[in-house]
């Protein structure tokens, strides 16, 4: 029987492995893009809600603020007319004041107007003769008929009168004694909400809407502007989820060559109101966009490389001895790189410890074991439960049931991160611990020892107790030390006075006229000095009293330029005066602001130029401020010198002393006494082109000043 022939060993399919493996190489790369790019959309969906949703927030805050202060204001005119003026007339004068007060005193409100029973305009704010118009038929009237319950009515948007906007009625009922008569409506801007949402929404493509509950449109920030009064194609949607829950997001599908979008809307508590912030799709998801882009690309070259290689390794695979020492040569880097890895870790001087989302210890260094005091051999792999049952246990977290102080700190150490704590320890160290989040959902935990820099905190503010201590002690030194230099050198004054005047006979020698002259002189500037150290000491210490009373600051004026008015002759300057015409009374000392005009006006003569000019400026600014400016055209200052001038003993400049003389004391003085009125003071110069010092002081209370400049009784306006 003939041998049957001899049959060759199949060869292995290494072409078909190779190209095996290049595919599911390529797909699990592609899973992984995919993965990736779907967690991204999700993550920029997710974040822009949370953006749209803090935007709505914010903006239905500053909603409910603006018709909080509407409706307080509505409220405090109703109480007013039912209580302060109870028979007075509701077309009287006084209550157009009051109108007049309340809305000088609201930015959101344009108008106020009152109506009577039948819905006439009887009284308001901007009132023009013969202009009585009928509100019987408008909703903010009817809204409110005998029998309805007494809540603020917010109407819909309409064109303003005036022209050029949009306005909207709010408005109460008008009691008195429990009886209706009429209502009290306020005329408010939609720019009043427009100009909050555009602050709100910055420059961005957030579009932020004020809606009634029936889909109009009350306001808009700058991109939806345009559709005041109609109502958006995404109303009914939006109102519908909003009568299901108080605060929400909805997506709206795009339709009708319109992109989709994304809302967050916010009903405004207890008002027909829904405020929504609202984002295209395409703007969320336009970085989005580009990163499928690039990363469609980025698996294409990936494929293009991965099958280039797959070639090159079936061609490798003839020769697998070099596969194995490659992989052996793999295997060596990793180690080097894991010790490499582990040894920086050693080197730095914080502790550090990574947990993985399990609560498994799987990187730590040693002086993490050091802080904690924990084992040096702590292996890899230990139970986040271990360790922290292992310290409470030894009193590390103080008096406290352990399994169940381990079972708090295992919930807070994943929910609660990122986070930065202090902790101290049993053995008496202030560790900082931070904890930040990893995106695999593992937790690293680095612990600094700032036993050192809280025990450098707890000195400095030793020291800087001490150090106001010391400056208190040094005021109170110099205010006692004032008073006992004034009485001997009262006596100093009045004895050289009456030696001078020759009271008692005439001096023999001229020679010693002379020099008692000078020793009153000499006494009389120390005694300023003196003057001055006390002034400033009474400051600092907090002891400066005032004796406050209706000032007019006119009067004041020219009684201090009757004193300076010589002063400034002999060197030729000009003082220029630019007074209000109406009287500017303030709430102030006389004698302290007299100080303080004195003190301001005699720098200025004295660093002008001969014959410059010294101007004077008075007005009021607003109704609860005045405003005094001094300005000179002489040496001036720099942003250095100025700080040195306003501080105790100063000068601007070191040779400022010498040329023209002072102590330093006249604008710190001056500042403190401004201040101590409640005012401020500020300076503005340029070295060689002048100094001007501005003073805003608060004038007398609104309520006081028609008594005070007619001499009639404050209350004559209440009827």
């Amino acid at each position: 029987m003939p041998l049957a022939p001899f049959a060759p060993r199949p060869k292995r399919p290494r072409g078909t492995v190779t190209v095996l493996g290049a595919m599911l190489l390529i797909g699990a790369y592609g899973a992984s893009v995919f993965c990736s790019l779907r967690w991204a959309h999700d993550q920029a969906l997710q974040d822009a809600a949370a953006t749209l949703a803090g935007t709505a927030r914010s903006a239905e805050s500053g909603t409910a603020r603006s018709l909080f202060e509407i409706d307080t204001m509505l409220t405090g005119i109703e109480r007013i007319v039912d209580r302060v003026l109870p028979t007075t007339a509701l077309d009287s004068l006084a209550l157009n004041t009051v109108l007049g007060q309340f809305d000088a005193q609201s930015l959101a409100v344009s108008d106020i107007l009152i109506l009577d029973a039948e819905g006439r305009e009887v009284n308001q704010t901007e009132s023009r003769p013969g202009d009585e118009r009928s509100y019987r038929h408008s909703a903010f009237f009817t809204a409110h008929r005998p029998g309805a319950p007494p809540r603020l009515f917010i109407g819909g948007p309409e064109p303003s009168a005036a022209g050029g906007g949009w306005v909207i009625m709010l408005s109460r009922p008008l009691m008195r004694d429990g009886v209706m008569l009429g209502v009290i409506a306020a005329r408010v801007p939609v720019a009043t909400f427009t100009d909050l949402y555009d602050a709100i929404a910055g420059n961005g493509d957030t579009r932020i809407a004020l809606l009634l509950d029936n889909g109009t449109l009350v306001a808009g920030s700058l991109a939806g502007r345009a559709a005041i009064g109609a109502k958006p194609a995404a109303a009914a949607a939006l109102l519908a989820a909003a009568a299901r829950v108080q605060t929400g997001l909805l997506e709206t599908p795009a339709n009708r060559g319109e992109t989709g979008a994304l809302s967050a809307f916010r009903r405004v508590p207890a008002r027909p109101l829904i405020v929504a912030a609202t984002r295209a799709r395409d703007r969320i998801l336009g970085r989005w966009y580009r990163q499928r882009s690039a990363s469609l690309a980025g698996f294409g070259l990936f494929a293009a490389a991965v099958g280039g290689l797959a070639w090159l390794a079936d061609r490798a695979l003839r020769a697998g001895h070099f596969a194995g020492a490659y992989l052996r040569r793999s295997e060596a880097r990793l180690k080097r790189r894991n010790s490499l890895l582990q040894s920086t870790l050693e080197s730095i001087g914080e502790g550090l410890s990574v947990f993985d989302g399990r609560g498994r210890l799987i990187a730590r260094n040693r002086r993490f074991c050091e802080l904690l005091d924990l084992p040096d051999d702590l292996a890899r792999g230990v139970p986040l439960r271990e360790v922290l049952t292992r310290q409470a246990l030894r009193g590390d977290f103080g008096d406290v049931e352990p399994q169940g102080e381990v079972d708090r700190r295992l919930d807070q150490f994943y929910r609660e991160v990122p986070a930065i704590k202090e902790r101290v320890t049993s053995s008496g160290r202030v560790l900082q611990i931070r904890r930040s989040a990893m995106p695999d959902g593992a937790v690293v935990s680095v612990y600094s020892d700032i036993t050192d820099l809280k025990a450098g905190q707890t000195r400095l503010l030793q020291a800087r107790s001490q150090a106001e201590l010391a400056n208190h002690s040094k005021s109170e030194f110099l205010a006692n030390m004032s008073h006992e230099l004034r009485t001997p050198l009262n006596a100093v004054i009045g004895f050289t006075e009456i030696i001078s005047l020759e009271l008692f006979g005439p001096i023999g020698n001229d020679k010693y006229l002379e020099y008692i002259k000078d020793v009153h002189a000499s006494s009389l500037h120390l005694l300023s000095i003196i003057n001055d150290v006390l002034d400033m000491s009474k400051i600092e210490a907090g002891k400066l009293e005032l004796q406050k009373e209706a000032v007019t600051l006119q009067n004041l004026i020219a009684d201090v330029l009757r004193i300076v008015h010589e002063r400034a002759g002999v060197r030729r300057i000009e003082l220029l005066c630019e007074l209000a015409e109406e009287p500017v009374v303030i709430w102030a000392d006389e004698r302290a602001m007299k100080q303080i005009l004195l003190n301001l006006l005699s720098n200025a003569i004295k660093f002008s130029l001969d014959g410059g000019t010294v101007h004077i400026r008075v007005s009021a600014a607003r109704p609860d401020a005045a405003v005094i400016e001094v300005e000179d055209h002489g040496i001036g200052m720099d942003a250095d010198e100025q700080a040195r001038a306003l501080q105790p003993f100063g000068q601007a400049k070191p040779a400022t002393t010498r040329t023209y003389g002072g102590t330093g004391l006249g604008l710190p003085i001056t500042k403190g006494l401004v201040e101590a009125h409640g005012g401020t003071l500020t300076i503005l110069s340029r070295p060689g082109t002048g100094t001007t010092v501005r003073l805003v002081l608060p004038t007398q209370l609104p309520s006081l000043l028609p008594a005070a400049a007619t001499g009639t009784r404050s209350d004559a306006a209440l009827g």
